[in-house]
């Protein structure tokens, strides 16, 4: 059994229940699925997060070396912290000049709320949030 959030055109959201992933295709393509509010059968599926257990990755790993997700993420960020240019509050402002050309290129990065990082990805601006894995761990 899987789980999805679902959302109608009149923006109810739902939970859906299937057997499998095919199942919700299937019934997907066949209008089906009804918003339990309005029975609209426009709907779309809403993607949300998920969980990541923290676990080594020596699998793939080619120095042998047992990383987990968390340890990775960090490193990352510690990359960024270390080469890139922290412009604090100001980051959509000058993601959005350097995108365009009125600033010099460079590596930024610094804070955003969620709808400023969608408007710049909807702009076309290559955006990557960077997770505090301090405060996931927690």
């Amino acid at each position: 059994m899987i789980s999805f959030d679902l959302e109608c055109e009149k923006e109810h959201r739902f939970e859906g229940i299937f057997k499998d992933y095919q199942s919700f295709k299937a019934q997907m393509r066949q209008n089906l699925i009804a918003c339990p509010l309005c029975n609209s059968t426009n709907v779309k599926r809403l993607f949300s997060g998920c969980s990541i257990q923290a676990r080594p990755v020596s699998k793939i790993s080619k120095d042998g070396s047992s990383r987990t997700f968390f340890e990775l993420v960090k490193e990352l960020r510690a990359f960024v912290e270390n080469n890139f240019e922290n412009v604090g509050r100001e980051f959509p402002e000058i993601a959005r000049a350097i995108y365009y050309g009125t600033e010099e290129a460079r590596g930024i990065y610094g804070e955003s709320s969620l709808e400023e990082m969608k408007e710049l990805a909807e702009e076309g601006i290559p955006v990557l949030p960077l997770p505090d894995v301090e405060k996931l761990e927690n």
